[in-house]
């Protein structure tokens, strides 16, 4: 049988997105959006720990956010978290983590993943239809990003069957007769999900934790917590498909801080993986950190899986580029998904002497762009929540009052909801040399369709202001000179950098997302690697007993290896 990676390859060689305009993708967009509406839009939904149901007292609501302000859209009914003790519960999924990690080995572990995956792509248009919805992305988005949640759970398969089958070299004979190493899981993972990916980072963020054994509480954002049913459904769909039981292993429990404190304040609640701001991840780590929690073995620290933080990613176009090309996909770096990104372009260091051209075709590009309703096929809609979008006028005009940044453009939009927010180009006022300024602008995150051009005359200029910012996910080069490349690839902060394309849109595996600084934690570790994150190895060498036979040399072997032990070749 061919390696997950071999299958993966296949897969992934031949990737084309569906063309929105063609007929027959329009079509089976329809089917998902008729399925959503007849089977979930405005629906209950409770939640579910250790597979029962909680038939709530009270609720709250999720809204489209293109829906007008005097009579908003309701998508999803939530469960109101309201104080009790969830002790018996946590235990009871730490529980059932256990005897999931013990019945299914890792094997068995690479199929559920597998299986998850193609549950996700037969729902492909439902899942699309969910994020238009509820969080007001574009057709072209929630393509891409469900795409996304299909090849998560086949990656994370990938580096599963790869950890394991990456074996020690084998122990010289005076140390062992045999060796090996495994992995156990750290219990149970508590996931807290953003809105601006519904689907493809819960997705991820769950398959990760369940490929090395521990159980899952999946803690949606409350303004995308349909989408994050969608995932917990499919995720459970794959359990009962492959034979597994799903009961407190998979947990869903929407709603906002509230929900995240009392499961982290229980000590059978072992992990964390999170993305939002920075600042909310900080003091979670500050409130929660001396805190010791159940693991598989004994007690520890709270682990984190994973940590997305916020980003202010810088966009550099240098003499020698495009200013045509450059300015195109700036515009696309800046307003996809209204520019609710944490890997959006935040700043653009744009070289004067192709200044002119480069802003004139990014106003061209934003003139260009339909606004409105998402769901009638328009690229650009509102933002998130009327309080996202007042956040980001306030940090405007702070940064306006203290002559920090100037207003260059803003589109004319007809609005449709209370949450719209118009494309929005600042230029820096003002010197490069004003520290506070500029150290200001490169770490202020406008989360919305804003960004700030910073024209500059030599790449020193840029070096001495990236130094300034405390974030480094996403960065993107415009250049022909390769020694400016290189230069740019050690002063831009980015854990990913893109040369002359736009600086969002990270594919799974080929382009590995994740930050540096405050933008990620831990820090700059991703792929195979943070998948080891999720559990602890264990390393085993011994020796047989004196006069051991081949048969009884066997039966040990076989032995540690049902025990989930991979054994060197020796």
């Amino acid at each position: 049988m061919s390696s997950v990676r071999e299958r993966i390859q296949r897969q992934l060689s031949g990737k084309v997105y569906p063309n929105p305009s063609d007929p027959e993708t329009a079509k089976k967009l329809a089917d998902g959006i008729k399925q959503f509406e007849q089977d979930y839009l405005g629906s209950y939904f409770p939640w579910i720990l250790s597979g029962t149901k909680y038939v709530p007292a009270s609720f709250f609501t999720t809204v489209d956010p293109n829906s007008p302000a005097a009579n908003p859209h309701i998508i999803g009914k939530f469960e109101q978290y309201f104080p009790w003790s969830i002790n018996p519960h946590t235990e009871a999924i730490r529980d059932a983590g256990r005897r999931f990690f013990e019945k299914n080995p890792w094997p068995k572990r690479v199929e559920l993943l597998e299986m998850i995956s193609r549950v996700v792509k037969e729902r492909f248009w439902l899942l699309c239809a969910a994020k238009m919805y509820e969080t007001g992305q574009s057709v072209a988005e929630a393509i891409g990003e469900t795409d996304e949640e299909v090849d998560f759970p086949l990656v994370n398969a990938m580096y599963l069957e790869e950890l394991n089958r990456d074996l020690l070299i084998p122990s010289p004979k005076f140390a062992s007769d045999l060796n090996g190493k495994c992995f156990f899981p750290h219990g149970v993972f508590l996931d807290v999900e953003p809105f601006n990916f519904p689907g493809a980072i819960p997705i991820d963020m769950a398959t990760k934790a369940l490929a090395m054994g521990n159980a899952v509480i999946m803690k949606p954002s409350p303004k995308a917590s349909l989408c994050g049913y969608l995932v917990w459904e499919s995720i459970r769909v794959a359990f009962e498909r492959t034979g597994i039981g799903w009961d407190g292993v998979i947990n869903y429990a929407p709603g906002g801080k509230e929900v995240v404190d009392a499961f982290l304040s229980s000590p059978h609640v072992s992990g964390l993986s999170f993305t939002g701001s920075s600042e909310v991840f900080r003091a979670i780590r500050r409130n929660y950190r001396d805190f010791l929690r159940y693991g598989y073995h004994g007690k520890a620290e709270l682990v984190y899986g994973s940590a997305e933080t916020s980003g202010v990613n810088i966009f550099v176009v240098c003499e020698d580029a495009d200013p045509i090309h450059a300015a195109k996909e700036y515009v696309k770096s800046f307003i996809g998904r209204s520019g609710q990104k944490c890997s959006s372009a935040r700043i653009a260091f744009v070289d004067r002497n192709i200044q002119t051209q480069f802003m004139q075709t990014t106003l061209e590009q934003l003139e260009q762009i339909r606004y409105g309703d998402v769901k009638q096929g328009t690229y650009l809609g509102a933002m998130i929540t009327v309080e996202a979008k007042n956040s980001l006028a306030e940090k405007i005009e702070e940064l306006e009052h203290l002559g920090i940044v100037f207003k260059l453009y803003q589109k004319k939009i007809d609005e449709v909801s209370a949450s719209d927010f118009p494309p929005t180009v600042l230029m820096l006022h003002g010197s490069i040399d004003n520290r506070y300024a500029t150290w200001k602008v490169m770490n202020t995150e406008f989360f919305g369709p804003v960004s700030t051009v910073v024209p500059f005359g030599n790449l020193d200029e840029v070096e001495q202001m990236c130094k300034r910012t405390e974030f480094a996910l996403t960065g993107s080069v415009f250049c022909r000179d390769l020694e400016a490349l290189k230069r740019m690839m050690s002063v831009i902060p980015a854990g990913n950098l893109y040369w002359n394309r736009k600086c969002t849109g990270a594919l799974v595996e080929t382009e590995c997302f994740g930050g540096l600084r405050s933008a990620s934690s831990p820090n700059g570790v991703k792929g195979k690697n943070a998948l080891a994150l999720f559990g602890s190895q264990q390393t085993f060498s011994g020796f047989y007993p004196a006069g051991a036979d081949e048969e009884y040399r066997k039966a040990a072997q076989e032995v540690l290896a049902r025990g989930g032990m991979n054994l060197s070749k020796q």
